[in-house]
């Protein structure tokens, strides 16, 4: 792993999204995340989960530098009892230790060992993802910081096959994607490429609004936009998307995003 953990001090003309590091002058390593599905009972159960994240997993987790972290429920376009979580990581080996640190500390063992009959979750689904090179680190917009109401769009673009997910990613990074979803209000909170985890290849990202009013209308001037005709325009970049899922979401009360 240890090829994945530099930084440059120069960006390259033409160097590929695994390598080439954000372009704004102040040379961000990539990191990675996790992104969390817990398969829950029921609704009347999310509640309870949620309060074990916030008193036990998430505290624990932030004391290993894995910060912030977002818990969401969705409102569209998933299961209406799932819960997602996102797990920042700055590398593969805190992605790969983590969790051993944080079971083998007694406050999680005292609230984790429930039974069958009083479990958290059913199941969970996990997908590993590497960060943008143009936005290595998950931010949280400042427009709706603290905003109560606030909304955030998962977005998941799968591709035919591996070569064409590549270039989905270059086109957010170098084609200038992400600075056209900044200009016309579509804020983002990460942009990941997915090493493990269902529907590969694909890439997910996740943007966040004040409500559904601003988001329905700044994805009408991201369409409208000229440098995003433009850049959809490229030959290049044709057929690089084969499926969108699209998920709705609230911030949990204990989320950190």
């Amino acid at each position: 792993m240890n090829r994945r953990r530099f930084l440059t001090t120069t960006a390259i003309a033409g160097a590929t999204s695994t390598s080439l590091l954000h372009g704004d002058g102040h040379k961000k390593k990539q990191g990675y995340l996790e992104l969390i599905r817990f398969v829950v009972r029921n609704r009347p159960a999310i509640g309870k989960l949620e309060r074990y994240l916030g008193s036990t997993v998430i505290p624990g987790l932030n004391k290993l530098g894995c910060s912030p972290i977002g818990v969401f429920r969705p409102k569209h376009g998933s299961h209406g009892a799932d819960v997602y979580m996102l797990v920042p990581h700055a590398d593969v080996d805190s992605f790969l230790s983590a969790w051993d640190k944080l079971e083998a500390s007694s406050d999680f063992q005292a609230a984790s060992d429930t039974t069958m009959e009083d479990q958290y979750y059913e199941r969970i689904e996990s997908t590993l993802m590497r960060t943008f090179s143009h936005m290595p680190e998950v931010e949280i917009p400042e427009a709706i910081d603290g905003v109560s109401g606030r909304i955030f769009e998962l977005r998941i673009y799968e591709a035919h096959n591996r070569m064409k997910s590549t270039l989905k990613v270059e086109m957010f990074n170098e084609g200038g994607e992400i600075e056209i979803f900044r200009d016309v209000g579509l804020h983002p909170v990460f942009f990941g490429e997915t090493l493990a985890g269902p529907l590969m290849p694909n890439l997910v990202y996740m943007l966040g609004f004040k409500d559904m009013a601003e988001r329905d209308r700044n994805w009408k001037r991201f369409v409208s936009a000229p440098a995003w005709k433009k850049l959809a325009a490229e030959e290049r970049y044709k057929g690089t998307v084969s499926n969108i899922t699209d998920i709705i979401m609230t911030a949990s009360s204990v989320s950190q995003i």
